[in-house]
């Protein structure tokens, strides 16, 4: 019996007025997908906030996996292109330890409090397809970009007072990573509101400071006033 090759899962788009078409459908299934979670993007529901028919998707889509996979394809691209440039040690080198401690951080909250729909969404999808091809790329990716930031963090090795500075900073990301995904991504602050009192201007302040204290930075105290890109979240 022969076998009727399957779809590709992805069309790539010729003609501008394609491209066009396919941007739309990736902002509106980010758009989607922030509001209503992995679960509610339907393909449907993606057309609609598209402005086109669901015949359209699929056109350009094998199923809702593929269409998936381009958006947080390029969701991606754009944090590894925004990582690049924020960590470039000649560019946050007069900010200094504590400062880029500090900015990191921040923009990670941020990020993580503005785009947690979304994020969400992507943490979501990775557990479930953890062993398929883009998503092994993605960690691949993701690692990359992490290692990026160490190295810049490296540029401060002597300020470290842990016996291993680069697993120190590694150990440490991962705790605030693991924080910011819990108590923001999955809107976990109020589990230990009867505990202590948690919002986004209390992470900012103490996470820098626990951060520091961990790798032995003789001052914990962050200075303010200092400017960097936005960060990016990491570890999603």
């Amino acid at each position: 019996m022969t076998l009727m090759p399957r779809k590709p899962a992805h069309r790539p788009p010729v003609q501008e007025r394609s491209r066009k078409s396919l941007r739309r459908m990736l902002d509106a299934a980010e758009v989607v997908l922030a509001k209503h979670g992995l679960e509610g993007a339907t393909l449907p529901r993606i057309a609609a906030k598209a402005g086109v028919s669901p015949a359209n998707v699929y056109r350009r889509f094998r199923d809702k996996d593929a269409l998936m996979a381009a958006v947080f394809h390029r969701l991606r691209k754009r944090s590894s292109a925004a990582t690049a440039a924020q960590v470039d040690p000649e560019m946050v080198r007069p900010i200094g330890l504590a400062g880029f401690s500090r900015n990191i951080i921040e923009g990670m909250i941020r990020n993580y409090r503005a785009d947690s729909g979304l994020s969400r969404a992507g943490v979501q999808y990775s557990e479930q397809h953890w062993e398929t091809a883009f998503v092994r790329k993605t960690r691949v990716s993701e690692a990359q970009s992490f290692q990026m930031m160490v190295d810049t963090f490296m540029i401060w090795r002597d300020q470290v007072k842990h016996p291993d500075p680069e697993r120190a900073v590694r150990f440490g990301f991962i705790i605030i990573a693991l924080a910011l995904r819990e108590l923001i991504l999955f809107n976990r602050m109020r589990i230990f509101r009867d505990i202590l009192p948690l919002d986004d201007d209390t992470l900012k302040h103490e996470l820098p400071r626990m951060f520091l204290r961990y790798l032995g930075v003789e001052s914990g105290e962050v200075p303010g006033g200092a400017a960097a890109p936005q960060a990016t979240p990491l570890a999603q």
